[in-house]
């Protein structure tokens, strides 16, 4: 007999896909899922049921074809997914999960971007998908290459107004915007998902690097490493960096805006 929560975890990842699903999504990898889920609560067994669910969304009409997710990609989603309490998170790891099914099952570059992922606090994974989208808005049709010459000349600039409204802050939050802020973006440049000279601050010094900034606000760019993030987190990882401008490209997320409003090219 199985062990009980062995039991539970299982039905509650069932109840999103199905057996048959999860075997379609996985491959010969679903032999793995019921150990893996041994000691699953029946909260963390629903999360990573749900970010199945978003695989399953992202590969669409893919999922008919043959193709496997590695063990060691599942292993990274089910001990990073299974806290998830964001959203956002969830949509994510959906994506590099989706991403990382595969004919042969042997692309396993989904488990380092689950990890760099997992170190990202809710406030800047938010950002990273604020700040992407809104790249790939301002310069889509634009000509401009993701590659070494072209992320320099993507240099934007977001004002304050707009960043707090696009990140729901609450009262509380507005409350401690430098420590906010200070988190966000040192993290976000030290984890290279932003390269290159930025800063953050009022007008009158936001004007000397911009002048046409109307507000405080931050002035950032693009990197290698956080196109190849958004890519991944909405199934893409065998596309090319540029695919990020492609019109076939929708990186939809429900509740949050495809851009941030206000936000311009420093550089153009």
């Amino acid at each position: 007999m199985p062990e009980p929560l062995t039991t539970v975890g299982l039905g509650a990842v069932a109840a999103y896909l199905g057996k048959d699903g999860i075997q379609k999504l996985l491959g010969p990898t679903a032999d793995y899922l019921g150990q893996g889920l041994l000691d699953f609560t029946q909260k963390r067994a629903q999360t990573i049921g749900q970010i199945f669910q978003k695989a399953e969304s992202k590969l669409g009409p893919r999922l008919d074809t043959p193709g496997e997710v590695p063990p060691k990609v599942l292993k990274a989603v089910l001990d990073e997914g299974s806290f998830c309490s964001d959203s956002l998170a969830v949509e994510y790891l959906g994506g590099i999960l989706a991403s990382s099914r595969t004919e042969h099952g042997r692309d396993d570059r989904g488990a380092r971007i689950a990890k760099v992922m997992d170190a990202l606090s809710t406030y800047q994974l938010r950002t990273h998908y604020l700040i992407y989208a809104t790249v790939r808005t301002l310069f889509s049709g634009g000509g401009l290459s993701l590659n070494m010459e072209g992320r320099p000349k993507m240099q934007i600039f977001i004002p304050f107004p707009s960043f707090f409204e696009a990140m729901d802050f609450s009262d509380a939050e507005l409350g401690q915007l430098s420590s906010l802020l200070g988190h966000i973006f040192f993290g976000l440049h030290g984890d290279n998902l932003l390269e290159g000279d930025w800063q953050y601050g009022h007008k009158d010094s936001m004007v000397k690097l911009f002048p046409g900034a109307t507000d405080g606000g931050i002035v950032c760019q693009p990197s290698a490493l956080g196109g190849e993030l958004f890519l991944w987190a909405f199934g893409h990882a065998d596309k090319p960096l540029d695919y990020l401008f492609s019109p076939e490209f929708l990186p939809i997320v429900d509740g949050l805006p495809i851009t941030i409003q206000g936000a311009c090219a420093t550089k153009t």
